[in-house]
C-alpha cells in the first residue's frame, strides 16, 4: 500500500504584490493564483523577481504594497511561523552535526508535537521518501539526492497548507535532476497543497509544473501551461526564454519572425516553394551532433544564422531553409508582442 502524509491544502493568491528596495523595484504588481495542489514553477531569468516573490509569501522580507492570501485569509503582514508554509531552500539548510532522524525530529519537538505523534510521522515520512536506512547518518555521508529528500521530508513534517521551493535541484547534476523530477512531481502532488517552485531551468519548470509564470525584470509576462507558452508566447521575450536551441530570429520589412528550429526544414538549394510555405537560401556553417538529434547551423546572407533540428549535406553546401508560414511566430519589431498570424510578413 503506497503510504502518504496529507496536508490541509488552501489556495494562495498574490494580488498587485510588489517590493521595493530604495530606488529599485523587484517586484512589480505581481497578480496570481494557485489552487489547492497545483504546483506553478516562476521561471526567468538572474534578477527576475523569482525568489523576491518566495521571500514574500514567505514572510522573510516585507511587502511594499499589495496583498498575500491563502485559504482566503490575508496573510501579508503576518510573521513567517504564523503562515503554515514550508520553505525547502537550494542550500537545504541541515544541521551537520544531527542525524537524519534529529534533523527531522527537532523542529516539531520546538513545535511541542507529542512524542508519539513525532514518532508516528516520522516513521510515515521516512518511508514515503525512502530514507529508512538512513535514518542515523548525517549529511556529510548523504548524497545530493539524498539530502534533497531529507529537506522534503522536513517540510513534509510541518504539514504546511503552501510549499516554496526554492530551486532545491540546482546543486545536483544534470542526470539526478533527470531522476527525481517525476518523483518530485508525485509527491508534490500528492499533498494537495499549492506548491510555487522557483527555478531558471526551462525543462524542470515544464517537467514539474502544472503552470509556469514566466518573469521579467519584476514583471509577470505570461503564465500558462508550458504547451500554451511555448506555441503562443505572449511576447519575443517568452518565445525566446523557452525552448532548446533557442528560437530564430529573423526581420522583415514590417516585423520579425520566429521560427522554432524543430518546425524548420532542410532542402536542396533553390528548391520550388509550395504554396503556404516560405525560404531561405543558405549555407551550411557547421553541426552539433547530440545524440539524439543533430543541430544544423546555416548562414542565410542578410538574415544571419539559422538553427535547423535536421541533418544535411557537407559544411559550406548551399542549401535551402524552408518552414510552412503557419509556423511562424510574428512579433512586432519594436514592442516584441506576438502578432496574429494573419499580419502579412512583407
Amino acid at each position: 500500500m503506497t503510504t502518504t502524509l496529507t496536508t490541509q491544502g488552501a489556495g494562495l493568491e498574490l494580488h498587485r504584490l510588489s517590493r521595493r528596495v530604495q530606488q529599485q523595484t523587484l517586484l512589480d504588481q505581481l497578480t496570481l493564483e494557485v489552487p489547492p495542489g497545483e504546483i506553478l514553477a516562476l521561471l526567468g531569468p538572474s534578477g527576475c523577481g523569482k525568489s523576491t516573490t518566495l521571500r514574500l509569501i514567505a514572510g522573510l522580507d516585507p511587502a511594499s504594497s499589495g496583498e498575500i492570501r491563502l485559504g482566503g485569509a490575508v496573510i501579508t503582514h503576518l510573521p513567517p511561523a504564523q503562515r503554515q508554509v514550508a520553505m525547502v531552500f537550494q542550500s537545504y539548510a541541515l544541521f551537520p552535526h544531527l542525524s537524519v532522524e534529529r534533523n527531522l525530529s527537532l523542529g516539531m519537538e520546538l513545535r511541542g508535537v507529542p512524542k508519539s505523534e513525532i514518532a508516528r510521522d516520522l516513521d510515515q515520512v521516512l518511508a514515503l521518501l525512502q530514507l529508512e536506512e538512513l535514518r542515523t547518518r548525517r549529511p556529510a555521508a548523504l548524497s545530493g539526492g539524498q539530502r534533497q529528500r531529507v529537506a522534503l521530508a522536513r517540510a513534509l513534517l510541518r504539514k504546511p497548507a503552501l510549499f516554496l521551493l526554492d530551486e532545491p535541484m540546482s546543486n545536483l547534476d544534470a542526470q539526478l535532476r533527470e531522476d527525481l523530477r517525476g518523483e518530485l512531481r508525485t509527491l508534490l502532488r500528492s499533498t494537495g497543497v499549492p506548491v510555487v517552485y522557483v527555478t531558471h531551468d526551462q525543462h524542470e519548470a515544464m517537467g514539474l509544473a502544472d503552470r509556469i509564470a514566466v518573469l521579467r525584470e519584476g514583471q509577470l509576462q505570461q503564465i500558462g501551461t508550458a504547451e500554451e507558452l511555448y506555441n503562443t508566447p505572449t511576447n519575443r521575450f517568452v518565445a525566446s526564454f523557452l525552448g532548446n536551441p533557442t528560437i530564430n530570429l529573423i526581420d522583415t520589412a514590417k516585423l520579425q519572425l520566429g521560427l522554432r528550429p524543430e518546425r524548420l526544414e532542410l532542402a536542396p538549394a533553390e528548391t520550388p516553394i509550395a504554396r503556404g510555405w516560405s525560404a531561405l537560401e543558405g549555407r551550411l556553417s557547421h553541426r552539433e551532433w547530440l545524440g539524439d538529434r543533430v543541430i544544423s547551423h546555416v548562414h542565410c546572407p542578410g538574415y544571419g544564422t539559422l538553427k535547423v533540428i535536421g541533418e544535411a549535406g557537407p559544411i559550406a553546401d548551399a542549401v535551402q531553409v524552408r518552414w510552412r508560414q503557419d509556423a511562424e511566430l510574428r512579433f512586432e519589431r519594436e514592442s516584441g508582442v506576438l502578432l496574429p498570424l494573419t499580419t502579412r510578413s512583407q
